[in-house]
């Protein structure tokens, strides 16, 4: 997993990448994604809701109403299908980055944004779970910096405690390699 990355210091390798959790990062999407389901399975229905509308009021005013509701339906069909697939593209340009250096964030579909913070920079680091985080085992991590007080969100990232833990390995300096073993007895042996 240990990997190069474009655009990094000298002898700075990737520990840890990873995505937003997919269903936790487009829950705004469910909505429009049943309202757009809706919409194409009850279009003809509609529709001669709309006819039979403008059948009652063609005595009155003579409008075009079933051309202009159909024209409205397929652009409000249009406007949720392209936000679908811009939620989508979102989600899959964003990425979470863990080096030997530093923290990364990186995201952007048509302009590209690189957030970082080196790890001698951050002062403490937040984790927190919201219900339906804990079912999907992810959570929000927020990482803040001594100076100015800047922060980095990293929202919905997938097994948040292994991130903390391999952060706080990083922060402190302890080896990648550290096991649970039992700290030494350095007192002195001629004392005892």
């Amino acid at each position: 997993m240990s990997r190069i990355i474009k655009n990094s210091h000298p002898g700075e390798r990737v520990l840890f990448s990873t995505r937003p959790r997919f269903s936790q990062s487009v829950t705004s999407a469910y909505l429009r994604l049943i309202i757009l389901f809706l919409l194409l399975y009850f279009f003809t229905t509609i529709i001669r809701y709309f006819a039979a509308i403008q059948a009652q009021i063609t005595t009155l005013l003579t409008i075009p109403f079933v051309e202009w509701s159909t024209d409205v339906l397929l652009v409000i069909i249009a406007l949720l299908f392209l936000s679908l697939i811009w939620t989508y593209l979102s989600w899959r340009s964003t990425c979470y980055i863990l080096t030997n250096k530093r923290v990364m964030i990186k995201s952007g579909v048509i302009s590209k944004k690189n957030v970082y913070m080196h790890f001698n920079k951050i002062q403490d680091v937040t984790v927190s779970q919201g219900f339906t985080q804990r079912i999907s085992s992810a959570g929000d991590i927020e990482i803040f910096g001594g100076r100015d007080r800047t922060s980095l969100i990293l929202e919905n990232i997938p097994n948040p405690d292994k991130f903390e833990t391999l952060l706080n390995e990083k922060i402190e300096n302890i080896p990648q390699d550290y096991d649970n073993k039992q700290p030494k007895d350095l007192r002195d042996e001629r004392y005892q």
